[in-house]
């Protein structure tokens, strides 16, 4: 849910903010131009064209894609594999995977939930695919496939080929 507020800034200049638990948005407008009006019953933006210029129609077809990129919830599936492999998930949204190592690993998630699906499996939410792939390549990373024994992190639909070992290959 959205929280709508505007605020004149120059004569016919005027910002509206647009702010949500996770992300905030200043928006500017021209009031000779464009009408901005939002309706508390059926929470939506209604946006009133008072010019049909080219720039006002690009400008308001790229708030409509910032709008719709912001209303998709995206997703990623991961999985791991390897003995002794589990992950720690605070109260703050750290990540912190426990892959054999003697120090602790943190993966800083501030725009993306986590959900255990299962022991060797996750699922990573968020609004934005970019911020979902940063965590997911960082989660990735820190325990990548080893081509030998299978044993890592991956995505879920990810192929792995694997290599014969030395001995393996004479048996």
């Amino acid at each position: 849910m959205f929280v709508l507020s505007s605020k004149h800034t120059q004569n016919n200049l005027k910002l509206v903010y647009l702010s949500s638990s996770t992300y905030f948005f200043k928006i500017p407008y021209i009031t000779n131009l464009m009408h901005f009006d939002y309706d508390i019953y059926t929470l939506s933006i209604n946006i009133t064209l008072k010019a049909k210029t080219h720039y006002i129609y690009l400008y308001f077809k790229q708030l409509q894609k910032l709008l719709y990129m912001f209303s998709q919830v995206q997703f990623i599936r991961m999985k791991f594999r390897g003995k002794g492999y589990y992950i720690y998930k605070t109260l703050r949204n750290t990540i912190a995977p426990n892959f054999g190592y003697a120090h602790r690993v943190y993966i800083y998630a501030y725009f993306v939930s986590l959900k255990f699906l299962s022991k060797t499996s996750i699922i990573l939410f968020g609004l934005m695919k970019s911020d979902l792939f940063k965590v997911g390549l960082d989660f990735r990373n820190t325990r990548p496939i080893n081509v030998f024994t299978g044993r890592g992190v991956r995505f879920t639909r990810q192929l792995i080929y694997r290599k014969t070992g030395k001995v393996s290959s004479y048996r």
